[in-house]
C-alpha cells in the first residue's frame, strides 16, 4: 500500500477526483478557501493498493496560539514538540473511495495507516465530517478503531429520480397549501447567478444569522462568496423568492456530479409570517430535478438536532440520511497535556474540561 500526502496545488489531487465520485467539498480550491478562513494548511492523504483508492482531504491547524503564551510558550516547552490537529472544511467532505476500494479490510487498513502517519507528524487529534450520500459504506466497517464514529443527527434528502408527482405528494400538506397560497399572492421563485444578487443575498443571510444569534463561524465575508463562485465555475446558484421586485428569501445551492447541496440561506424578518422559504425549497427541488440531478441535500437542524428547522425541511421529503463524524485522539499524552493547559488557562478543573461534548476538549471555550 502506498501512502502519499497531497497538497492542493499537486495535479494528483484533481487526477484522483476525476476517477472517484465526489462533491464540491473535496475540490482543491474549496480546501484552499477553508484553509484561509481557518488559518490552516489544506492537504489530502492518498492511499493506493493496486486498483483500490482512498482519498481524504482535511485542514491541518497549528496549536501554537491555542493557549495563553505564559501557559503554553512559543518554544513548545509545555508539550515538548510542535503540535497540530486536524478538522474538516465546512460541510460534508469525508473520505472518498473508488468502487474497488469499498471493501472493509482495505478501509480498516487505511484508517490504521492514517493514524500512524498523523502520529509521526505530531498531530494530536482529528475531527472529520462524513458525507451523508458518499460515505454510506462506513456502516460496513464493524471495527473502526482507532476512529470513533458518531451519529450527529439526520439530514433530509430529496430523491430526484422519483416522479415529480411522487415528490409533490410526499411534500407535507400544509407546505403544499402555503406554496399554492404564496403563488396566488404574487410571490415567485427563480434561480439566478451569484453575480446578479450577491449584495441582496448577503444582506438577507446576515439578517437571518443576527436573528437566530448564530455563532461567529456562520458568518462569511463577501470575498468568501466571490471565491466560492470562482471555484465552482458556474455550479453555484442562488434560489430567490420575490414579490413586487423585492427579494424576500434566498439560498445558495451547489451543483456537482448529480448532487445539489443547500449550502446557506435566509429570509427577511418582515416576511417570515408568509413563509416564503416554503416556495423556495419547493422550487429548488423542481429546478434540481429538471436539470437531471439525482439528489438534493436539504441538510438538518441546527447542530444536528430535530428542531423546528429540521421539522420544516422534513416536510419536503420522507427520506433522511445520517450525518456521521469521525474523531480520534492520535497522541493521548499530548492531548492530555493540552487539555490540562487549557483548563488551567480557563481556571477550571481537568474533569470539567474533559466533560465537554466538544472535541477536542482543549479547544472548547
Amino acid at each position: 500500500m502506498i501512502t502519499q500526502i497531497v497538497p492542493t496545488a499537486d495535479s494528483r489531487w484533481q487526477q484522483c477526483l476525476d476517477t472517484i465520485p465526489h462533491d464540491f467539498y473535496h475540490l482543491p480550491g474549496y480546501l484552499d478557501l477553508e484553509g484561509n478562513r481557518h488559518h490552516a494548511t489544506p492537504e489530502a492523504i492518498l492511499i493506493q493498493d493496486e486498483e483500490k483508492i482512498f482519498f481524504l482531504p482535511y485542514l491541518v491547524r497549528d496549536c501554537t496560539n491555542l493557549l495563553e503564551p505564559n501557559n503554553f510558550g512559543g518554544d513548545y516547552s509545555a508539550v515538548g514538540v510542535r503540535t497540530y490537529d486536524i478538522i474538516s472544511p465546512y460541510g460534508y467532505p469525508g473520505p472518498l473511495l473508488n468502487q474497488a476500494g469499498e471493501e472493509p479490510t482495505f478501509i480498516k487498513k487505511c484508517f490504521n495507516l492514517i493514524h500512524e502517519n498523523w502520529h509521526q507528524r505530531n498531530i494530536c487529534s482529528a475531527f472529520i465530517r462524513l458525507h451523508p450520500l458518499l460515505n454510506s459504506y462506513i456502516d460496513i466497517i464493524e471495527d473502526r478503531d482507532p476512529f470513533i464514529v458518531c451519529n450527529q443527527g439526520d439530514v433530509v434528502v430529496c430523491d430526484l429520480t422519483k416522479d415529480s408527482s411522487d415528490i409533490w405528494q410526499q411534500t407535507r400538506i400544509n407546505h403544499r397549501r402555503k406554496i399554492t397560497k404564496l403563488g396566488k399572492s404574487g410571490f415567485t421563485a427563480k434561480v439566478r447567478s451569484l453575480n446578479e444578487c450577491l449584495d441582496v443575498f448577503i444582506d438577507i443571510y446576515q439578517e437571518t444569522m443576527d436573528r437566530v444569534n448564530a455563532k461567529s463561524s456562520y458568518y462569511f465575508k463577501r470575498e468568501y462568496f466571490q471565491s466560492l463562485d470562482h471555484i465552482l465555475k458556474g455550479r453555484l446558484h442562488v434560489c430567490v423568492v420575490e414579490i413586487d421586485g423585492e427579494v424576500v428569501s434566498a439560498s445558495l445551492m451547489t451543483e456537482l456530479n448529480g448532487i445539489v447541496q443547500y449550502h446557506l440561506g435566509g429570509t427577511k424578518t418582515k416576511f417570515l409570517p408568509h413563509s416564503p422559504a416554503t416556495m423556495m425549497f419547493d422550487y429548488m427541488i423542481k429546478w434540481s430535478k429538471q436539470r437531471e440531478n439525482r439528489y438534493l441535500n436539504l441538510g438538518g437542524g441546527l447542530g444536528g438536532n430535530q428542531d423546528s428547522l429540521y421539522h420544516f425541511k422534513a416536510g419536503f421529503s420522507d427520506q433522511v440520511r445520517p450525518f456521521m463524524t469521525m474523531k480520534t485522539i492520535v497522541n493521548q499524552d499530548i492531548y492530555n497535556q493540552l487539555t490540562y493547559l487549557r483548563a488551567e488557562s480557563l481556571g477550571i478543573t481537568i474533569p470539567v474540561a474533559l466533560s465537554t461534548s466538544f472535541f477536542p476538549a482543549y479547544r472548547s471555550c
